[in-house]
């Protein structure tokens, strides 16, 4: 079972694709920080993803300047290039266990979705990901059903996974949603942040983009 002890800090780390990021990342980021008295929030968002299709994402430094000009005056959010500067496949398994070298004090909290936690079995080394983390989940529709309760408890007998439900809004944004907008000449005003928003019209990011529908 992950665990540092009490005296140790908590840092949430929220990791995606981030294609690009949106109002309900940010909501997500700051009620985990909130409800789990977290000490920070770190955005990374993935590299070279080996679950998916990398021919409609934005390079992964852009990205990075659109969290970047998200969370921009919030000063218990952070990001990190870590994934982005390796060179192939990114694997969470590998991330966790090497940024809890670069954080040898602090005690990680992975936050991820519903729909997340019913694929981890099939990522790379999920017995890593546990031996390295506390995973937080947040539930669609705001509350957990049953079927998220099994699951969870059978990661947790499985694994000795610690796991804590996040009491979350559900908020019905999705990045495909942003980029389809933005191909559509729609607007994206409080769909992302202010700052985003204004790098994503001054540099013509997804006008033309062909990922409309992709996730």
């Amino acid at each position: 079972m992950y665990y540092k002890g009490d005296n140790c800090k908590k840092t949430g780390i929220i990791g995606g694709t981030f294609n690009p990021v949106h109002t309900g990342h940010l909501i997500l980021a700051e009620n985990a920080y909130d409800s789990l008295g977290l000490s920070r929030v770190i955005f990374m968002p993935t590299g070279q993803s080996y679950l998916k299709d990398p021919t409609d994402i934005l390079d992964g430094k852009l990205r990075l300047e659109l969290i970047n000009a998200s969370i921009s005056g919030n000063d218990h959010f952070l990001s990190s290039d870590y994934e982005i500067r390796k060179p192939g496949n990114t694997y969470t398994c590998e991330t966790l266990a090497g940024l809890n070298s670069i954080y040898p004090d602090d005690e990680l909290y992975f936050i991820i979705g519903e729909d997340s936690v019913y694929n981890i079995d099939i990522w790379k080394r999920p017995d890593l990901i546990f031996e390295n983390c506390v995973l937080v989940v947040a539930p669609r529709g705001h509350e957990p059903d049953d079927k998220l309760l099994k699951k969870i408890s059978i990661l947790e007998e499985k694994y000795q996974a610690r796991i804590c439900l996040l009491n979350t809004p559900d908020i019905d944004i999705s990045s495909s949603m942003i980029r389809n907008r933005v191909a559509c000449g729609q607007s994206i005003k409080y769909y992302v942040a202010d700052g985003a928003e204004k790098l994503i019209k001054k540099n013509g990011y997804y006008r033309l983009s062909d990922s409309v529908g992709r996730n």
